[in-house]
């Protein structure tokens, strides 16, 4: 019985690690600057997001609208703000970080972390130099109670 829960969790750790490759190659890190994501990049990084979360990305009615800015400069410096939508409808406000690829939903400040996106926030950092920031620092940062 030991042996079979063993074989169970190798074969699920085995599973998720062969995700990780798919969803990294969504995001070229080779050409990832010190000085962080482009809009582009940025928006790769939010799309693992939603694919995670389960949107069809695929469907020419879902679309990511931004960056959003504020007098030509990004509503809170260091990140992309986008809106997902469906068709008209909004689905939700997300911000990415482009120093870290930190990706939070800002309409109910939370911060989204999983395996396939904690891989691609560490090749990240390794080419900006940067770490995430504490939870309570991102929040202050993105205005969130």
């Amino acid at each position: 019985m030991q042996f079979l829960r063993q074989l169970r969790a190798l074969v699920i750790v085995l599973g998720l690690m062969a995700c990780l490759p798919a969803f990294a190659q969504t995001l070229d890190v080779k050409n990832i600057k010190p000085s962080g994501l482009t809009l582009s990049q940025s928006k790769q990084v939010l799309r693992v997001v939603m694919k995670h979360e389960r949107y069809k990305m695929s469907s020419p009615k879902l679309s990511i609208d931004g960056p959003w800015l504020t007098d030509g400069k990004p509503v809170v410096p260091g990140y992309f703000h986008f809106g997902v939508v469906y068709v008209t409808s909004t689905q939700g406000h997300y911000a990415v970080n482009t120093s870290t690829g930190d990706v939070w939903d800002t309409e109910s400040c939370e911060r989204y972390t999983f395996p396939a996106l904690i891989a691609i926030q560490k090749q990240i950092s390794i080419k900006t130099g940067k770490k995430l920031a504490s939870d309570d620092d991102a929040r202050s940062e993105l205005g969130c109670p």
